[in-house]
């Protein structure tokens, strides 16, 4: 679906790609990977498209200009949502390009020409303030354990976590387990599932605090 394909990585640049199923995901800057890779480890996204969609935006001299969002995705809803991604400190100039663009219809380009108003339902304006490297870092230890855990330690991970009262520590389930590092990559698997969830914001390391989430486990 992407209206291009970014050049090939280069030297001292961040262009490459990753895949959401069998879709290419690209990105061009180490900003637009952090994003990519958050958006990869939410459990509840449908579809993720990079490159898309092209649409039009009208300046106050009536000039109709085009702008191609980095990703577009689609919720479990339906909701299609049309990412930009930019450094923070552009971020006034987007919010006013966004208005612009909602203004307009959020108008789509098809690659024959063809003119698609509500090509999506919302557009948002992503930056480096939004996409840290704390939450960079979550999300790779995430999908690391989507393709890593083992599932025989996850079952016996919420066995454990059931006994556990109120909030403890990342570092307090590793305790006694077999395996440490496969008994890690569970924790990460379950907070994935939503069985846990941090108390804080921010990188989650073994002295994060953590909760069970009750209703999870009563489903």
């Amino acid at each position: 679906m992407a209206e291009r394909a970014p050049p090939f990585k280069q030297a001292k640049t961040a262009r490459d790609h990753t895949f959401f199923g069998d879709v290419v995901v690209y990105h061009e800057s180490e900003t637009e990977h952090r994003v990519s890779t958050i958006l990869r480890a939410y459990g509840d996204i449908r579809e993720i498209h990079s490159q898309y969609p092209k649409v039009e935006w009208i300046d106050d001299d009536g000039v109709i200009h085009h702008h191609t969002f980095d990703y577009f995705i689609v919720a479990p809803n339906g909701l299609r949502v049309a990412i930009a991604v930019k450094d923070a400190r552009k971020e006034a100039v987007m919010t006013d390009l966004m208005g612009r663009i909602i203004a307009n219809g959020i108008t789509g380009i098809q690659k024959d020409g063809t003119r698609f108003r509500g090509i999506a339902d919302a557009v948002l304006i992503a930056t480096n303030k939004h996409a840290t490297i704390d939450h960079f870092d979550n999300a790779t230890a995430i999908l690391m354990s989507r393709r890593h855990h083992n599932d025989a330690e996850c079952v016996a991970l919420l066995n454990v976590i059931q006994q556990m009262p109120g909030v403890f520590r990342f570092g307090q389930l590793l305790l006694n387990a077999p395996s440490p590092a496969r008994r890690r990559t569970a924790v990460w698997r379950l907070i994935d599932h939503r069985y846990i969830e941090p108390v804080d914001q921010g990188r989650i390391d073994e002295l994060s605090g953590l909760r069970v989430t009750r209703h999870r486990l009563q489903q």
